[in-house]
């Protein structure tokens, strides 16, 4: 589940009262959602007094407070940047004070870096807290997205930005309510068309990416080992799966936000995600139970959770498109 950037911070908030603050947190959401904000206020929050007038990362900076993220041409964080935390979270520190260690950007660590991070993620030093920032988390190591408390941020407030795919799909969401088109058949068109954006989307992403190796090929092939290349070309690959997930996130945050509109106007609700399809998520508000609608969001959060396994995405889809709408 996605939270705007005041839920969050009220939830975390809420945690810390409770004593139930975690040592890690992955912080994850689009550009722009409040991912460095939420870690400013992390801080403020369990450094009281500390700081108080911060209002970005590089401000908080401090003996206690290391902040890191891609350097150097390359844009990656490097081993070196990693030994820079684990000093700082060894350091000695007042009773009152919790040393934290924020990467930006913590999908940009690389393998090596990565595995460098697990020692301090899994046996983290006394009086410490360790954020990690990323609009890409599916490039993460497993074993490091286990060791987080993830906290999703939705994006800016008001309504969404609807991207060309996005509108596309919302449109056949549009068509099928006014339709009133029911039952399985009904399911499997929109799912077919769901993924047939997905298809487009990543054969652009991979053309784009492909085309970004190549530049590099030709620019670098004299001046460096094979070895770096190489390097490049997993990195491009491992690129394009990444963006490509997050695509597909992101439409499943639209289909999420479609049947949230529809249970904010059965309540009453002035904000709706997606203004301009209120038309057709009004209807299904009428058509559909509060119950119903509840079946439906759980299906597609039960879908989103299944593609984030090993599962054939093809058949994730189609159950959950079942689910969803049959």
């Amino acid at each position: 589940m996605s939270f705007t950037l005041p839920q969050a911070i009220d939830l975390i908030d809420l945690a810390k009262a409770n004593g139930r603050l975690a040592h890690a947190y992955l912080i994850t959401g689009p550009v722009g959602s409040g991912k460095e904000a939420l870690a400013v206020r992390m801080v403020g929050m369990v450094n009281p007094g500390t700081n108080a007038t911060a209002l970005s990362l590089n401000e908080l900076r401090d003996s206690y407070v290391s902040v890191i993220g891609p350097e150097s041409k390359s844009r990656r964080i490097s081993i070196k940047a990693i030994r820079t935390i684990e000093h700082t979270l060894q350091m000695a520190a007042p009773s009152e004070i919790t040393k934290f260690a924020i990467i930006k950007d913590a999908d940009r660590m690389g393998i090596e870096a990565e595995n460098a991070f697990l020692k301090t993620l899994e046996e983290p030093p006394k009086s410490s807290r360790l954020l990690l920032l990323s609009s890409r988390p599916e490039m993460l190591l497993e074993t490091i997205l286990s060791r987080c408390i993830r906290v999703s941020l939705s994006g800016k407030p008001g309504p969404a930005e609807i991207s060309e795919s996005a509108r596309a799909f919302l449109d056949s969401l549009r068509r099928h309510a006014e339709k009133g088109a029911g039952g399985i058949s009904g399911a499997l068109g929109l799912m077919a068309k769901f993924a047939g954006i997905l298809k487009e989307e990543k054969a652009l992403i991979a053309k784009r990416n492909e085309e970004a190796l190549k530049a590099e090929v030709a620019h670098y092939r004299q001046t460096t080992e094979g070895d770096y290349l190489k390097q490049r070309e997993e990195y491009y690959k491992a690129l394009t799966e990444a963006e490509y997930l997050e695509q597909r996130n992101r439409l499943i945050d639209f289909l999420m936000m479609w049947f949230g509109d529809a249970m904010r106007q059965q309540n009453g609700s002035l904000h709706l995600d997606l203004p301009e399809y209120a038309d057709a998520t009004g209807r299904l508000a009428k058509t559909l139970t509060t119950d119903e609608l509840g079946q439906r969001v759980e299906a597609v959060e039960t879908l989103r959770g299944n593609l984030a396994t090993n599962v054939f995405e093809a058949l994730a889809l189609e159950v959950g498109f079942i689910r969803a709408f049959g």
